[in-house]
C-alpha cells in the first residue's frame, strides 16, 4: 500500500468511526435513561412501546460494540499514517495532513483553525500528497524537499 493510499484509508476509517459515534449519540438520545425510565412507568399492557425500547437498547449495545471494534482496527491504520506524517518537514504541513487524514476535519475547518484560507490548505495538502506519490521527483518548497528522506 502506498503512503497516499494509507492516508486515504485512515481518513475513511476516521469518518466511518465518527458516523458510527453520531449514530450512537442519536440512538442514546431516543432510548437513554430518561426514555427508559418513562417506559418503565407505563402500564404493562403497552408491550409495543416496551419492546421497541428493548430493541433500541439492544441496537445501541450492538453499535457501541461495533465502535469499540472499529477503534481497535483503526489504531494500526492511524499508527501507519502517523509514521508517514512524521516524515513531513514543515510543521504546518504536518498539521494539515494530520487534521485532514487522521482527525477527519474538512479543509474549511482546518483553514479556520490555522487562520489560513481553504485554498492554502488544499494547496499544501496536494503538494505533500504529490511528493508522497512520486518521491523521486523530489518536489521542492523554497528549494527543499517537503519530506525527510530516511
Amino acid at each position: 500500500m502506498t503512503d497516499v493510499e494509507t492516508l486515504q484509508e485512515c481518513r475513511v476509517a476516521t469518518l466511518e468511526e465518527r458516523a458510527l459515534s453520531r449514530q450512537i449519540d442519536r440512538l442514546a438520545m431516543i432510548c437513554g435513561p430518561k426514555g427508559v425510565g418513562s417506559q418503565a412507568l407505563e402500564p404493562a399492557g403497552d408491550r409495543k412501546t416496551n419492546n421497541a425500547t428493548a430493541g433500541q437498547l439492544q441496537q445501541l449495545e450492538g453499535l457501541v460494540e461495533k465502535l469499540i471494534q472499529k477503534r481497535d482496527e483503526n489504531l494500526e491504520i492511524i499508527q501507519r499514517a502517523e509514521r508517514i506524517i512524521e516524515r513531513i518537514i514543515s510543521r504546518k504541513d504536518r498539521v494539515v495532513i494530520r487534521c485532514y487524514y487522521v482527525e477527519g476535519q474538512s479543509e474549511y475547518d482546518i483553514a479556520q483553525e490555522m487562520d489560513m484560507s481553504r485554498q492554502w490548505v488544499n494547496t499544501r495538502r496536494n503538494l505533500v500528497l504529490d511528493e508522497l506519490a512520486m518521491p523521486k521527483r523530489k518536489f521542492k518548497a523554497n528549494g527543499q524537499s517537503l519530506l525527510k528522506w530516511l
